[in-house]
């Protein structure tokens, strides 16, 4: 299986971004290696620099232009497609939801996921930030089957959290993804040394797709680190990006995948199970 991670650039208009999404995502399907599955990042539609505009913006999930774009784009190229995340409205709610949506080739959703752990933190120097203030945290720890392969998937900060990822290889994971919006601070950080460590403690193939660019309000530059990368089960990067708009792909090793878990296996040589580790 090929799996393509598709980088678009932070913009603050669906009318712009979702556009710009779909015409990255058409390339991506030109190329001569055709990949069976793609990602987008978190905040493809578009990027709320605060609360008052990111809850303004948000619809309800299946009337937002990102949905029906990428439900349509799955459709229409019988492709597999994580569309990234979408910010959605919840009924009853001031807050909104940070939701990936998952396509088969067919169109049909066969996944939701909400952002379980939010971005809150003080300014580590670009500026900070309270996700928690709008946006609200799901529970669920979400897997799915595509073609023989069982994914699992997490957003963005979420990745700071290894019990998540443990938990996803415990329900079957082979396959994880993570949409993203890193910030340039964290991003160079992090972003890459953090993608390896999961992909390597849960021996999981791990594509991790990033918003990058930036935007210009009030006179200030805001960025996205971007720097997708897809890394395998050994915790080595098979394909990595810059910060601007930039598709990377891979095909799969499951057999490599495979020998590393036969011929390390932690999952049964763990001693900490059970109600020694909460929640693993």
């Amino acid at each position: 299986m090929r799996i393509a991670a598709v980088q678009t650039l932070m913009g603050l208009s669906p009318g712009v971004t979702v556009p710009a999404a779909e015409a990255a995502m058409e390339t991506a399907m030109q190329a001569a290696d055709r990949p069976d599955f793609l990602i987008l990042p978190e905040y493809f539609s578009y990027y709320g620099l605060d609360q008052k505009h990111s809850v303004e913006l948000a619809q309800p999930l299946h009337e937002t232009p990102a949905f029906r774009m990428a439900k349509a784009f799955a459709k229409r190229h019988k492709v597999g497609l994580q569309a990234g995340t979408i910010l959605a409205k919840v009924p009853g709610e001031e807050r909104v939801e940070n939701i990936s949506v998952v396509f088969d080739r067919q169109g049909e959703e066969i996944a939701v996921y909400r952002k379980i752990h939010l971005f809150d933190m003080g300014d580590l120097g670009s500026g900070a930030f309270r996700e928690s203030n709008y946006i609200k945290p799901g529970e669920a720890i979400v897997t799915w089957e595509f073609e023989g392969l069982t994914f699992g998937t997490a957003i963005c900060f979420d990745v700071r959290f290894p019990e998540l990822f443990r938990a996803l290889r415990l329900k079957g994971a082979e396959v994880i993804t993570l949409p993203a919006a890193y910030t340039m601070v964290t991003g160079e950080a992090h972003w890459e040394l953090l993608a390896r460590a999961r992909a390597a403690e849960t021996q999981c193939h791990f594509i991790a797709c990033g918003l990058g660019g930036t935007v210009v309000v009030d006179g200030q530059e805001k960025g996205c680190y971007g720097h997708s990368v897809i890394v395998d089960a050994w915790g080595k990067v098979v394909a990595r990006a810059g910060q601007g708009a930039e598709i990377i792909s891979a095909k799969l090793d499951m057999e490599n995948l495979h020998s590393v878990r036969n011929n390390m296996p932690v999952m049964k040589q763990r001693r900490l199970t059970g109600d020694a580790v909460t929640g693993f």
